[in-house]
């Protein structure tokens, strides 16, 4: 059975980078999530959804996951309905005064993502959500099999595809042995990692957890700042 020498995890990143960029993902390494690091996040951006909120305007960042929060909460202008300033200081109660729950509309205003309506009430400008077509996460390791499986089982809080990227041999051997079964519950896959190339050796039919819509938007938001730079 083959089997790929790696002194070090970081060794094993030369190829699952370009594994990720092979797929047309832009990537990001050391993804910082609220548990911890991704080693490796790639995303794919919808380009229609992209020109459409460049027409609206929307450039900057939407911000922190608060600010997302309030933006998911604020009505659609294309329904008709709005929600006023108090209706969303009551929602945020506990979290944010009612000064700060202002003032995070305002930011969300002057991004163009929410418009005043006539009687002051707030609307949200929207017709690119979701903005990604493929939000895929690996996390390396040389050895330490359950830890790698916990960390892509958190992962799937922001990730449609979750896989732990292992040496070739390693992962030649879990995906044909019984602890195949427990990645395959979790809805994890498992990456082969060699010198030169990478191989899905085991990928679930489903995943098990469902991606949090904050933290996820909060995630692809990070990659439409590297969009808009190179736009």
């Amino acid at each position: 059975m083959r089997n790929s020498k790696f002194r070090y995890e970081c060794d094993m990143a030369r190829s699952a980078r370009s594994w990720l960029k092979g797929q047309g993902l832009t990537v990001k390494e050391e993804f910082y999530t609220p548990w911890g690091i991704c080693d490796f996040v790639g995303a794919s951006l919808d380009e229609r959804r992209v020109l459409e909120r460049l027409k609206l305007g929307q450039r900057r960042p939407i911000g922190p996951p608060i600010r997302i929060e309030i933006l998911g909460a604020v009505a659609e202008a294309e329904t008709g309905r709005a929600t006023t300033l108090e209706e969303l200081a009551q929602k945020f109660e506990g979290l944010l005064t009612a000064d700060e729950v202002r003032a995070e509309v305002e930011r969300l205003v002057i991004g163009n993502f929410v418009r005043v309506n006539r009687e002051g009430a707030f609307q949200k400008v929207n017709g690119w959500v979701p903005l990604h077509t493929r939000l895929v996460a690996l996390e390396l390791k040389l050895s330490r099999v359950e830890d790698a499986l916990g960390q892509a089982v958190s992962h799937q809080a922001f990730a449609e595809e979750s896989f732990v990227g292992l040496p070739t041999g390693l992962a030649e051997r879990i995906a044909d042995s019984p602890r195949a079964a427990r990645f395959l519950a979790e809805g994890v896959g498992i990456v082969s990692v060699g010198k030169s190339r990478c191989r899905i050796v085991l990928r679930p039919e489903t995943r098990r957890h469902p991606a949090d819509p904050t933290l996820q938007m909060h995630c692809v938001e990070r990659f439409w700042r590297t969009r808009v730079k190179g736009n």
